[in-house]
């Protein structure tokens, strides 16, 4: 009895040295990335611009022509960390705008933010399945590559899935004592999702109805109390950024416009309707639509699915030769591509509504998540680049390993925890739903699952004879 009772400390302190080794490989991991592919993206330097000029001009707005106009195609959620770090400093970051350099604060604090989010998914796990559900978790967290090298890329990605998964873990609290104390920091979490990316009220959505279901108490108003509560919290930062935009351009705008675009500008809908008769998958979007109308786009790099007809061909080949000569929109261009999109929707229904959406969604969970990292855009070119089709092929597998081991962990998870399992499973098929509407195929746009599929996968450890460690049954 003695023995048993002395080797307990001993199978902590080893589980501990375990984790910490565990978080120790997660940072070399990053700082490898750091080191090596650390990346710069448009959307970078325009987030930076909003921040500076934000902080040093007192104008939320982007610089053009040596003019600050204000803007609201970004919400103020990741500019605010830019500014803040700007601020404590010293204007290094104003220093060496429009550089890696300048991002490097950055990029330290998204490693941190992306090993907590480690650590928070691992907690999670733990408390479903015990302690080997929890070091399952912290391996597939920590060793994950594709959410390591969005780390080091001056994106909301990071700081998203950050707070993805703080809120199911104060979910997950809530559901376990019902405590009004949780909300607040619940609320506070899905806010501050929502600040990063418009896109994130799914997860309110996913919420909500969890809350409003798990109540124990017999009238509907003690019911409804925890769910209005967070909705009137989670819209707390939205009013004064309504209330701005309202003021500035007349327009209710609460989160960012799907088109990106400000009041007034024009927007390429035509393209974009045109693009979703043939876009399926990320080199499309390379090619095609993330060039129009500024940049020339090939009509040779685009699939033979682009055109059904010699004479469609013909006629797409004018359009995108006079929109890369003028650079900028041209109305009779965008008449061109609608009258192309009418007549290939008007031919192919089944294709346009169904196939093609389903298609994009496939190619944004399983495509190779490289588009961070120094590998060819066709990458299935085998005789051009033989080590970086292997390279991808690899990354595909992997990447469908975690979706592989999320599904058969699922089942677990929803015995032990079946609200909050169904939370986590319902914002992902929301999402999905989402992602279905959508033009251009990204893999980015899935990321966010992984933090979920990686609790799930932890569950394939789960002894389902014993209670999970740190539940009621074993105490803390």
């Amino acid at each position: 009895m003695h023995a048993a009772l002395t080797d307990i400390p001993d199978k902590q302190r080893h589980r501990g040295l375990l984790a910490a080794f565990l978080l120790l490989c997660g940072f070399l991991l990053r700082l490898y990335f750091l080191q090596k592919h650390a990346f710069l993206a448009a959307d970078s330097v325009l987030y930076q611009d909003i921040a500076l000029n934000w902080l040093h001009h007192h104008i939320y707005g982007l610089t053009e022509g040596g003019q600050i106009r204000a803007t609201l195609i970004r919400l103020p959620g990741y500019p605010a960390i830019l500014a803040a770090l700007s601020w404590l400093f010293d204007g290094f970051l104003h220093a060496s705008a429009g550089t890696l350099r300048s991002f490097l604060p950055l990029l330290w604090l998204q490693i941190a933010a992306d090993l907590a989010t480690c650590c928070i998914v691992a907690i999670m796990a733990r408390k479903i399945g015990g302690t080997a559900c929890g070091l399952a978790a912290l391996a597939l967290a920590c060793l994950c590559p594709f959410t390591a090298n969005y780390a080091v890329a001056p994106l909301t990605e990071t700081f998203t899935l950050f707070f993805l998964a703080l809120a199911f873990y104060l979910l997950q609290h809530w559901l376990t004592d019902g405590r009004a104390r949780w909300i607040i920091p619940l609320a506070f979490a899905i806010s501050c999702s929502v600040l990063l990316r418009p896109d994130q009220g799914l997860l309110a959505a996913a919420i909500l109805p969890v809350l409003l279901a798990s109540g124990t108490h017999k009238t509907l108003r003690r019911r409804l109390q925890p769910a209005i509560l967070c909705i009137a919290l989670t819209a707390l930062p939205f009013v004064p950024w309504t209330i701005r935009n309202y003021r500035i351009f007349h327009v209710f705008q609460p989160i960012a416009p799907k088109q990106a675009t400000d009041p007034g500008e024009p927007a390429p809908l035509h393209f974009e309707r045109w693009f979703r008769t043939w876009g399926a998958d990320f080199t499309a979007t390379q090619d095609a639509y993330w060039n129009y109308p500024e940049d020339a786009i090939n009509v040779a790099d685009l699939p033979a699915r682009a055109f059904d007809t010699p004479l469609q061909h013909e006629q797409t080949e004018k359009l995108l030769q006079q929109a890369g000569y003028e650079g900028k929109l041209n109305p009779q261009v965008e008449a061109g591509f609608e009258a192309l999109a009418q007549e290939r929707i008007a031919a192919h229904p089944l294709r346009y509504y169904v196939l093609l959406p389903i298609a994009r969604l496939v190619n944004m969970l399983f495509h190779p998540r490289t588009e961070m990292l120094p590998v060819a855009e066709r990458w299935w070119q085998f005789r051009q680049h033989p080590a970086q089709t292997i390279f991808s092929l690899f990354y595909a597998a992997l990447n469908l390993a975690y979706f592989f081991a999320a599904i058969a962990g699922f089942r677990g998870a929803l015995k032990r925890e079946t609200l909050l399992a169904l939370s986590m499973a319902g914002y992902i098929v929301l999402r999905c739903l989402l992602l279905l509407t959508l033009d251009n195929s990204e893999q980015r746009y899935t990321l966010e699952f992984f933090p979920l599929l990686i609790v799930f996968a932890a569950c394939i450890w789960m002894n389902p004879g014993q209670p999970p460690k740190g539940s009621s049954a074993d105490g803390p």
